[in-house]
């Protein structure tokens, strides 16, 4: 019966197929074949649930068949050899106690030496893979999305061959692959001016600073989602904080935070230029908190004050333009924060936000309709004394009743989150300094 379907039928059937079973359906017959390595089939690439080797061999494969991709997805991929894995600790003394450690705990340099000691070659492998694929499709792929996995992509060139052949992307996400992401600023820096059609750029890179944001408020003025992280980097993890007071120029406020991170006067730039940013991320940044959110409602103000100040029509004192090629724009200014529709905010290790904070978080980004936040008891009693568990639910109570009142925002506040690793490590610095 199936031999009656025309082939365009066939094509409908078989994209609703995973790729490796669509392969195994293409050994049935001489026309099965045929049609399971239509290049149309491959328009969006959906690679899941499949070991390091698995993987690498899927995309080696598609690049024989040669299609115009557009869009590549990779979720939840793995390697048992990464996973499995542990290797000696040595000491410089021969008399400590022999010790192992998973091979993913390691820095970069060592790990690389134990990929080379064993013969694991698939990360050069995948490397040559998507170096190709991407040079092949340059000019079609719209979308790159790569979730959940844990393949250790700092030892691949993935990051290296966007900004090579990403010309074209509108859309990059990577979030929760067992990394800190791009931890490189200058990189970060060349993906920004290479892709200027980017809308969509999702996941936590530790490497986005100032000069990051910066570069993304001049190439990206179509920026549509975006998320940001405050983590800095492994050591940043491990308690090494540096605490910089940056001087802000446009905003009257400063912010202490970690070493390298992002300043109030950045993430203002960026929300003044992207005009069409509707969502965002804001995953423990020390530039949210009351003072600052105060600080950008003054400032976007003052944008207010001026912008009605040129649309006066009576204006003293002031001559009349000369130039008959002049003509006043009709256009209407977009106010900062004003396309912002979805926001999601978490607080743990930076200050956390209390009623005052979301009084100006409202004003801010007035056409806010989904407001999401996520902290715990921990986050103050680690930076404020004497906080009480009553304390905490009078202000989380206090919050809630506060945005009941806004009709068009819907409000989802997780107060009461699990303490996290960064936590722990920051309570215990605190005991140890009370009794020094």
């Amino acid at each position: 019966m199936a031999d009656l379907l025309p082939d365009t039928i066939l094509l409908d059937i078989f994209s609703y197929l995973p790729l490796l079973q669509r392969w195994r359906v293409a050994s049935v017959c001489h026309r099965w074949y045929r049609v399971c390595l239509d290049p149309y089939l491959y328009r969006h690439v959906y690679l899941e649930d499949l070991e390091f080797k698995k993987l690498v061999l899927a995309l080696q494969r598609i690049i024989t068949i040669g299609p115009k991709i557009q869009t590549l997805t990779i979720r939840n991929c793995y390697s048992e050899f990464i996973q499995n894995t542990v290797v000696p600790i040595h000491f410089s003394n021969q008399h400590q106690p022999l010790l192992f450690s998973h091979i993913r705990a390691l820095q970069p340099t060592r790990r690389r030496q134990e990929y080379l000691k064993h013969g694991f070659e698939l990360h050069n492998q995948f490397s040559d893979a998507m170096n190709r694929l991407l040079e092949l499709n340059q000019d079609s792929i719209r979308a790159i999305t790569i979730l959940g996995c844990d393949l250790d992509f700092e030892m691949t060139e993935l990051f290296c061959a966007i900004p090579c052949f990403g010309k074209s992307l509108t859309a990059f996400v990577y979030a929760n692959n067992a990394d800190l992401g791009l931890h490189s600023s200058g990189l970060l820096q060349a993906i920004v001016a290479t892709c200027p059609n980017i809308r969509h750029f999702r996941g936590l890179h530790t490497g986005i600073d100032d000069a990051v944001l910066m570069t993304m408020a001049r190439h990206w003025p179509f920026l549509e989602s975006l998320t940001l992280s405050g983590v800095r980097s492994r050591a940043t993890q491990s308690g090494q904080l540096t605490s910089t007071d940056q001087d802000v120029i446009t905003l009257p406020l400063t912010s202490n935070s970690p070493a390298g991170s992002i300043s109030s006067r950045a993430l203002w730039e960026l929300v003044s230029k992207c005009k069409w940013l509707h969502t965002l991320e804001l995953h423990d940044l020390a530039c949210i908190s009351n003072r600052d959110l105060a600080g950008y409602e003054v400032q976007a103000f003052g944008n207010k004050v001026s912008v009605d100040r040129e649309r006066r029509r009576f204006r003293p004192y002031h001559t009349a333009p000369r130039s008959i090629y002049e003509v006043r724009s009709t256009q209407p200014s977009v106010l900062p924060g004003t396309p912002v529709r979805h926001l999601r905010i978490t607080k743990y290790t930076t200050v956390p936000l209390s009623k005052p904070g979301f009084e100006s978080l409202c004003r801010l980004f007035p056409n806010l309709q989904l407001l999401e936040y996520y902290t715990n008891f921990y986050a103050f009693d680690n930076r404020f004394e004497g906080v009480t568990q009553e304390m905490f639910e009078t202000e989380r109570k206090e919050v809630d009743k506060f945005l009941a009142t806004k009709k068009q925002l819907t409000y989802h506040g997780y107060w009461y989150q699990p303490i996290t690793a960064e936590q722990r490590l920051l309570s215990g610095m605190t005991i140890v300094s009370e009794h020094l």
